[in-house]
């Protein structure tokens, strides 16, 4: 009886090889792609939080339009906005923000000027805290009251 060498397969050196070359592949796709993986976040939070802000700002619109006073009055309105720089969630159904910023404002020379005498356009700025960068601010009108560009800074 005549035994019969087999040629096809694997030697154990092919196999060995082939599992060092995978894992050296797999090593550098981890090492590559980790950095991504662990910064997936970072936009998922910025969009929350321009979400927030942006709720914030459609409440605070919301209740101006409604409210018949604050139509009229935008002196009620931003005393309603509350302090400046002060965390407040009066808008944020929630969420904290910050007003960093209410003037009243007059166009002059195609340019807004502070003036505390006008009760036409109140400029608002609000932000998700004091050190973000992230902000939104918006331009509320009244429906009465004129532009005193003479009590203008």
């Amino acid at each position: 009886m005549k035994r019969r060498h087999c040629d096809w397969g694997f030697t154990l050196l092919e196999v060995i090889m082939t599992f060092v070359l995978f894992a050296i592949v797999g090593t550098v796709a981890v090492s590559y792609f980790t950095k991504g993986i662990t910064r997936t976040d970072i936009p998922v939070t910025q969009l929350q939080t321009d979400a927030s802000l942006q709720l914030v700002l459609e409440n605070m619109i919301a209740d101006k339009t409604t409210n018949t006073t604050f139509n009229t009055n935008l002196v009620a309105f931003c005393s309603n906005l509350g302090t400046i720089n002060a965390t407040q969630n009066t808008y944020g159904s929630g969420s904290n923000y910050i007003v960093t910023q209410k003037d009243f404002v007059c166009p002059s020379a195609n340019t807004f000027v502070t003036n505390s005498n006008s009760n036409q356009f109140l400029l608002v700025t609000i932000k998700p805290s004091t050190t973000s960068g992230v902000s939104l601010t918006y331009l509320f009108s009244s429906t009465a009251g004129n532009c005193n560009i003479a009590g203008g800074s």
